[in-house]
């Protein structure tokens, strides 16, 4: 690292990709982490994200503390198909969680390791990025900072695709209805229907009295989150589940279609999570991606300046390969017949274990 730099490194977004490039940068690294809110702030609103961590995200962190954990914090994943008017239940691995909780323990987690050698700068955000000789150089207000790296963890604000006129990730608009229920069913749930949505619909609960009900959709519809979300609610209330909505939220959800639209970065930038494309288009996971790409990052700033970006894609591979495969599945799943082909192989998957149900 360069001693001719305020920082050796700059952290842009300080969610799961940011607090885990954080926690595993080298010991001694100078390190500045910005973010446009404070996710150690207990009464912002969290990020709009379901929270069920994938057995891929649970193999990367330690067991969740109990204030992390929703409830039920483990529970079978039902599938809806109405196309095929198919109902199941599989034994699928996800951990529930608190988001907001979870991006605050993760960055407690990220600052206690790194100690004196990293400063957090909340409610700081980043006007621009400028590459000069083997620095980058960062507007942050009204002051500008030098770095030898810039990590860019921004999720769907996409700051370096912005800065170096990188072409966006595609999208589709998430609805998510924050709800109350007198009595939450305790199972999660994906529901498809193609007349509905691309994507799917979920219902999440989040307690014995909250539940998540949300869906994804194209980006030029101007119908309302209530309206979009209405023949979701119809068929949760068909099976008995009254969920009643307490507050709509809506953003992006990257949804990559090919291996082009992910960028991991150039020069001195590399870039993390979601603002890399590091989101499943067939599940919409991103948290695993975010926590092994801000740990693929930091490890990679460890070797020389010119085999970085070559050793973080190498990191990276499994995780490129997985989205691989998901563009794939993704492209299955919005196909009915071959929906029901890929629910006739999980059957198989899980003989003994899936739970046909009635619909």
């Amino acid at each position: 690292m360069s001693a001719n730099t305020d920082y050796d490194v700059v952290i842009a977004g300080c969610g799961p990709a940011g607090a885990w490039a954080l926690r595993n940068l080298q010991a001694g690294v100078r390190v500045l982490a910005v973010d446009a809110g404070d996710p150690l702030d207990a009464s912002r609103t969290p990020k709009l994200c379901g929270g069920l961590l994938t057995k891929q995200a649970q193999a990367l962190l330690s067991d969740l503390p109990l204030h992390v954990r929703a409830e039920p914090f483990r529970a079978g994943l039902e599938m809806h198909d109405l196309d095929n008017r198919f109902r199941a239940r599989f034994p699928v691995e996800y951990a529930n969680c608190k988001r907001g909780e979870l991006d605050a323990w993760l960055l407690r987690i990220a600052l206690e390791t790194r100690g004196g050698d990293a400063t957090f700068e909340p409610h700081t955000a980043i006007e621009g990025v400028r590459e000069v000789d083997d620095a980058v150089e960062i507007v942050i207000g009204a002051r500008t900072v030098s770095a030898g790296w810039l990590i860019d963890c921004t999720g769907w604000r996409q700051l370096a695709r912005n800065c170096l006129k990188l072409p966006s990730v595609p999208h589709l608009n998430s609805f998510q209805a924050q709800c109350s229920t007198t009595e939450a069913y305790a199972h999660f749930i994906s529901v498809f229907k193609t007349s509905w949505t691309p994507f799917f619909g979920w219902h999440i609960p989040k307690s014995a009295n909250e539940c998540e009900v949300g869906a994804a959709f194209p980006p030029d519809g101007r119908e309302s989150a209530e309206h979009r979300l209405e023949p979701l609610f119809a068929h949760l209330r068909s099976l008995g589940i009254v969920a009643q909505p307490v507050e709509y939220r809506g953003c992006r959800l990257n949804n990559i279609t090919n291996a082009r639209d992910i960028q991991l970065g150039s020069g001195r930038i590399l870039i993390c999570g979601e603002a890399a494309g590091l989101v499943s288009p067939s599940s919409g996971d991103g948290i695993s991606f975010a926590l092994a790409s801000g740990r693929a990052a930091a490890m990679s700033l460890g070797a020389s300046s010119k085999t970085v970006h070559t050793r973080y894609r190498r990191l990276l591979s499994p995780q490129l390969s997985e989205l691989a495969r998901n563009v794939v599945k993704a492209k299955q799943s919005r196909s009915p017949l071959m929906r029901r082909l890929g629910v006739q192989a999980l059957m198989v998957k899980y003989r003994g274990r899936a739970v046909r149900l009635s619909l």
